[in-house]
């Protein structure tokens, strides 16, 4: 029998309070530093870029622990947020290697979405999620948990009367909830790291998982993580954040959506760094080849996994020529992905499990991964991964942004986090792009704001005639101000949190 599980066990609360107490001061020092050298004149990259790496780094003979037995097999990773039931279960059941439940740039974080998505968690870990008369498989892929990025706050959970970090009380109920079931099971807690950027970072999650070992009483070295390398800080400090975590480090992802958004915010202070419309935006690019390349160089040399990115495009069931469409855009991405040396990718729907494991199962053969293949040379070429990206900003490319940012946005006020627009699955890493994007032509004079304003007012008057309504208000404000302003704003997210906390009151737990 099952215990039911339980959002207000105030057991589970006072972990979450030393949790905070622990560690919440030292991430007030990471955000500061982040946010100093996000603010340094000149932009972050020069000390980034020339930092001297200490001599261990450098040492060629090092390797990460060897991953648990049951992340060997990562071909294919299916993600996506967990607040439904059914979606959780579908994902667990769809004959994916391992399953990333999505806590942040798929979820509208509100406490109900929260609380959901560790709810579903809880009876997955323990076997025991139904959904009407559906139940798990007897071998459901492995459950990854992705908390929000060290930058946003949980506003419903406060600690000395301050709100706690998101990072925090997301991993801290997984763990909490989560951690011994999962090895009894022969498993483990395993976590996907976002938006690192600094070793330092890096080895503040470290200490946060040592600690909550230390404090659950399990074995050390349970916590594995999963490095999504999605930020061009991140990439420039690659090999030292490997090192702060090669004690649990099992794997690097291509996060090529955030990784795009974190090229136009970084790079916005070079007056020759320009993109193109975001669907000229592609992996065969230069400079996002070399990115990739990178990511599966470092990950090889050092013994663990590199996994694939997201290709955006989702199947419809009541479209054939569509999902023809989109099936064949995803295997093309995915042959990419294996041939340039990837152990495995990311999908968003349960229908592309099949076509992206036939890839990767046709081109490994009997293998399940080759880390043995270490592409090109030890070193990033920055020239080529900083450089720009060819292509024509066109009318099209302008309202496509425009349209897919006020949908988004929406959707997200309203509490989803991850919404299928003309055929492609958006979250808050592709909105922040098609914001960005906006934002990057203004100051390379490819149009002015007036322009910008104006065709957001068209598009959200088209998505009214479409629709039958026309975006919230407060859609349009958060929307007009993120792109308006002289400095990019570093998350759309953070100002909008507080716009669903408008809708949604926090309720102080």
């Amino acid at each position: 029998m099952v215990a039911e599980f339980n959002p207000i066990d105030p057991w589970s609360h006072e972990f979450l309070r030393e949790l905070v107490r622990e560690f919440g001061p030292e991430l007030d020092v990471v955000r500061v530093d982040r946010e100093r050298r996000n603010g340094a004149i000149g932009g972050p990259l020069p000390g980034l870029m020339f930092t001297q790496e200490p001599a261990e780094v450098i040492d060629k003979t090092w390797r990460c622990a060897p991953p648990p037995r049951d992340l060997l097999d990562r071909r294919v990773e299916i993600t996506g947020p967990g607040v439904e039931a059914k979606m959780v279960l579908n994902a667990l059941n769809s004959g994916a290697s391992g399953y990333m439940v999505d806590g942040e740039d798929s979820l509208s974080p509100t406490w109900q979405n929260v609380i959901a998505t560790q709810r579903n968690m809880y009876y997955a870990a323990r076997r025991h999620l139904r959904v009407e008369d559906k139940e798990l498989v007897a071998n459901p892929a492995v459950l990854h948990y992705r908390p929000r990025g060290l930058h946003m706050v949980e506003s419903n959970f406060e600690v000395d009367d301050k709100p706690a970090p998101a990072a925090l009380v997301d991993f801290g109920l997984f763990a909490y909830w989560n951690a011994f079931e999962l090895l009894r099971r022969g498993s483990g807690p395993y976590v996907y790291l976002p938006k690192l950027e600094t070793e330092g970072e890096a080895a503040w999650w470290c200490r946060v998982m040592t600690w909550t070992e230390q404090r659950l009483n399990v074995p050390s070295g349970s916590f594995r993580c999963t490095v999504l390398v999605e930020t061009l800080p991140g990439l420039l400090r690659l090999e030292p954040i490997v090192w702060a975590l090669r004690d649990r480090l099992v794997g690097l992802n291509v996060g090529r959506w955030d990784y795009i958004f974190s090229c136009l915010k970084t790079m916005a202070f070079d007056p020759n760094y320009a993109l193109p419309d975001r669907s000229a935006i592609t992996m065969d690019t230069p400079a996002l080849a070399e990115y990739a390349r990178w990511v599966v160089n470092v990950a090889h040399r050092r013994g663990v996994h590199a996994i694939g990115g997201m290709a955006a495009h989702v199947p419809s069931r009541r479209d054939p020529v569509a999902t023809a469409a989109a099936v064949e855009a995803v295997r093309l991405d995915k042959r990419r992905e294996v041939l340039m040396g990837h152990d495995g990718t990311w999908v968003a729907h349960p229908d592309l499990v099949p076509v992206a494991m036939e890839v990767f199962a046709t081109s490994l053969g009997e293998r399940v991964e080759q880390r043995h293949i270490v592409p090109g040379e030890a070193f990033l070429d920055r020239s080529v991964a900083l450089g720009s990206i060819r292509g024509s900003v066109t009318e099209d490319g302008i309202r496509a942004a425009a349209s897919t940012l006020l949908q988004y946005v929406d959707a997200w006020l309203d509490g989803s986090g991850c919404v299928a627009i003309d055929g492609k699955m958006e979250d808050a890493a592709t909105a922040e792009i098609s914001r960005a994007l906006l934002w990057h032509w203004v100051k390379r004079g490819v149009m002015s704001k007036g322009d910008v304003a104006n065709v957001l007012r068209g598009e959200g008057a088209a998505l009214a005639a479409a629709v039958g309504a026309e975006p919230k208000r407060t859609t349009m404000r958060l929307v007009l101000e993120s792109t308006l302003s002289n400095r990019l704003p570093e998350f759309f997210t953070l100002a909008a949190y507080e716009a669903l906390l408008e809708r949604r009151p926090a309720k102080r737990i």
